[in-house]
């Protein structure tokens, strides 16, 4: 499990909308309802990596399922060749 993720370029929009659609006024608002930093909700909503349980913390608060807007800050897959040698 990757320790930073970050909201996928092509789901910036769709999370950025979500902040709006769920009531939130502002990024400082949604940021003092999770009791996370306004860096934190900045980062996120930008596509920029954020720790993992600060990540699941805020798509579920926004209502967004984190598979579908998650871009890993790096592949942790295996070669396909791995095979324990």
């Amino acid at each position: 499990m990757p320790r930073s993720l970050k909201v996928a370029p092509r789901c910036i929009t769709r999370v950025k909308f979500a902040v709006q659609r769920n009531g939130f006024p502002s990024q400082k608002a949604l940021a003092m309802e999770t009791g996370l930093a306004l860096s934190t909700v900045k980062k996120f909503l930008n596509g920029k990596p954020v720790d993992y349980l600060n990540f699941v913390e805020i798509s579920e608060k926004l209502g967004l399922d984190r598979r579908e807007i998650t871009e890993s800050e790096r592949d942790t897959s295996l070669p396909q060749t791995w095979d324990n040698s």
